[in-house]
C-alpha cells in the first residue's frame, strides 16, 4: 500500500504542516467533490493516465443513462470521452458498488450514437449551448465540426473511454478490481483510481487538495468469440497482443499507420520488440495533444529518439543527459553517427536539448530509419556501453 505524508507550507523559515481532514468529516460531500472536479478539470492528472484524453473540457454533471446518472462527463477536442464517478470514503455502500456502476455507464454509452450522446449531454448541462461542438469550439476554435463528430462517434462505437473513480480516500481491493474488469472485457477502456486527499491549513480557512493516482489498469481490448461451423459452442479466444497497450498507445499506432503505412508500422513494432529483448530499451508515450513514442534507455534516463505520430523522428536531450555524467561527446557522437547512417546531418541550430538529425532542416521519416535497423540498433548498443562505462567509473 502506498504511504503518503502530509504536505507542508514553507514561508521563509516558517514551516507549517497541513492537517489531514478526517475522512469522516462533514466538511464536504460528494456534490462538493463533483463541483470541484467539474470546475477544475486540470485538477485530475489525466496526462499521467492517458495522454490522448488530455485537454478535456467539462461537459455536464449527472448525465442520465439506463444504469443511472454519471457524475461527470468530459470531452476533449479529439472526441475522447472521460467518465468521472465521485465517491466518499465514509460511504461504504457506494464504494462497494462504484466499480459496477462505472462499467455499466461505459456499456450504456457504447450503445449510443453521437446524436443521442449530444442530446443527453445538452439536456444535463442546462446551458445556453445547443451542441457539443459549440461547447468545444469555445476552447478550441480551430477544430472542424465533421471531424469532431466522427471522432466522438468512433469512440462511442469502440467503447474507448477513460473511466475515473475519484474519492477522498480510495482503498479498493485491486484483485477484486482486476477480476471484475476481466468479466467485463467487451469495451476498450482504461480505468483509474484517483484519490484527492483534502488538507486544512491550521493558520487559515484554506482547504488544500493534492490529487494522486492510486492505480490504473491496462486498456482492455474487445474479447473475440469464435463460432465453429461444426458446433454450436462459443469459444472464447485468446486476447489480442494489443490488449497490453493503453488506449493512447493504440491511438498512436493508428495515427502512425496513416502516416507511414501498415507495413512500416508493423516493422517499427517488431524493431521495438528486438530493441527491448536485446538491449532492454523501453518505450515511453509522450504527453500532449500530438502523441509521440520515445525510445529510452533501461533506466529511463537517455532518449535515443522520439517518434512523432506523423512519422517524423525527433530528438530530446541526449546531449544534455550525457553532459550530466561528464561526457557530452557521447551524445554528440550518437547523433553524428546516426546522421551518417541516414545520410543526413546533425542539426545544432537550436538549444542543445533539441539537437538532432535533419536533412535540409527537416526531420526525417521513420520509414527511412527502418531501412537501417541493424546499424541503428548497433549504434544504440555502442552508445549504451559508453554510457555504462562512464557511470561505472563514477561509482
Amino acid at each position: 500500500m502506498k504511504q503518503h505524508t502530509s504536505p507542508i507550507i514553507i514561508k521563509g523559515n516558517f514551516v507549517q504542516p497541513l492537517e489531514k481532514v478526517s475522512l469522516m468529516s462533514n466538511s464536504y460531500d460528494e456534490s462538493w467533490i463533483q463541483n470541484l472536479c467539474f470546475q477544475n478539470p486540470n485538477l485530475l492528472p489525466i496526462d499521467e493516465i492517458e495522454p490522448t484524453f488530455s485537454g478535456m473540457i467539462p461537459i455536464c454533471r449527472e448525465l442520465s443513462t439506463e444504469s443511472g446518472y454519471i457524475d461527470l462527463i468530459y470531452v476533449n477536442e479529439s472526441g475522447f470521452i472521460t467518465i468521472g464517478e465521485c465517491k466518499l470514503w465514509r460511504n461504504p455502500e457506494a464504494r462497494r458498488k462504484v466499480l459496477g456502476q462505472v462499467l455499466d455507464y461505459a456499456k450504456d454509452l457504447s450503445k449510443w450514437d453521437y446524436s443521442k450522446f449530444e442530446i443527453e449531454c445538452i439536456k444535463s448541462r442546462k446551458g445556453e449551448q445547443n451542441s457539443l461542438f459549440e461547447i468545444l469550439h469555445e476552447f478550441y476554435p480551430e477544430i472542424e465540426e465533421s471531424t469532431f463528430i466522427d471522432n466522438v462517434q468512433n469512440n462511442l462505437n469502440k467503447g474507448r473511454f477513460l473511466l475515473t473513480i475519484i474519492g477522498d480516500g480510495i482503498r479498493e481491493n485491486m484483485e477484486d478490481l482486476i477480476n471484475y474488469i476481466h468479466r467485463n472485457g467487451n469495451l476498450n477502456f482504461t480505468i483509474a483510481l484517483i484519490e484527492i486527499p483534502i488538507y486544512r491549513n491550521p493558520s487559515g480557512d484554506e482547504l488544500i487538495v493534492t490529487p494522486r493516482i492510486l492505480a490504473k489498469t491496462k486498456e482492455i481490448e474487445r474479447i473475440v468469440y469464435r463460432f465453429s461451423d461444426d458446433q454450436t459452442e462459443v469459444i472464447l479466444s485468446e486476447k489480442q497482443e494489443s490488449s497490453s497497450k493503453s488506449i493512447s498507445e493504440i491511438v498512436f499506432y493508428e495515427r502512425l499507420e496513416k502516416a507511414i503505412g501498415k507495413e512500416k508500422t508493423i516493422q517499427f513494432q517488431e524493431f521495438l520488440v528486438k530493441l527491448n529483448k536485446e538491449l532492454n530499451i523501453i518505450t515511453k508515450l509522450g504527453r500532449g495533444k500530438k502523441l509521440s513514442l520515445s525510445l529510452k534507455s533501461p533506466n529511463d534516463r537517455y532518449n535515443f529518439a522520439s517518434i512523432q505520430e506523423n512519422g517524423e523522428v525527433w530528438f530530446y536531450g541526449i546531449v544534455n543527459k550525457t553532459e550530466e555524467i561528464g561526457d557530452k561527446q557521447i551524445g554528440i557522437d550518437y547523433l553524428k553517427k546516426l546522421a551518417i547512417i541516414i545520410n543526413a546531418t546533425i542539426n545544432t541550430n537550436y538549444k542543445e536539448w533539441h539537437w538532432g538529425v535533419k536533412r535540409n532542416d527537416k526531420y526525417i521519416s521513420l520509414k527511412e530509419y527502418l531501412d537501417f535497423q541493424d546499424e541503428w540498433s548497433k549504434l544504440i548498443s555502442d552508445t549504451l556501453e559508453s554510457i555504462n562505462i562512464v557511470e561505472e567509473n563514477q561509482d
